[in-house]
């Protein structure tokens, strides 16, 4: 009877090692997996212009912003107009103080603040101003970009 038993006991003891091996190799597998697929991007991004630093961490909207500011001292939104509408506004009072600004939220970027006296230099204005936008709707798309120098 101690004969059956003491070859019982050592067959017992391999499976163990056998099982304790296989846990011991799926875990190390699973532990390389996850090294290899996690991915983790730094949220932080900031725009540089003209020396300033915005943060643009929390920002839910950002929108670009017009304006005219007369010689009479009356603003007009100045976004979405014609060469027409300029042009008329412009022998309304000539020349009109121009701002292009971007509002990200409850912080405001002046990207220009010009005098304009003709339609061709609130074109080219307007041209550049279109350029930023696109840069920085593209710059808060990309999840691996942190830092937009305008």
């Amino acid at each position: 009877m101690n004969d059956t038993l003491s070859l019982k006991l050592p067959a017992v003891l391999v499976n163990t090692k056998r099982l304790v091996v296989f846990l011991l190799a799926v875990c190390i597998l699973s532990l390389m997996g996850c090294g290899s697929t996690t991915k983790v991007y730094n949220t932080d991004k900031t725009i540089l212009y003209k020396g300033d630093l915005y943060n643009m961490r929390n920002v839910q909207r950002i929108s670009p912003q017009v304006n005219g500011k007369l010689p009479n001292g009356d603003v007009s939104n100045m976004k979405g107009m014609d060469k027409k509408a300029v042009e008329a506004l412009l022998d309304e009072g000539s020349p009109i103080m121009v701002s292009m600004v971007v509002e990200m939220d409850s912080q405001e970027m002046v990207y220009v603040r010009k005098s304009v006296s003709k339609y061709s230099e609130f074109s080219s204005m307007k041209k550049s101003f279109e350029k930023a936008m696109n840069k920085i709707n593209k710059f808060m798309a990309n999840k691996k970009s942190t830092q937009l120098k305008l």
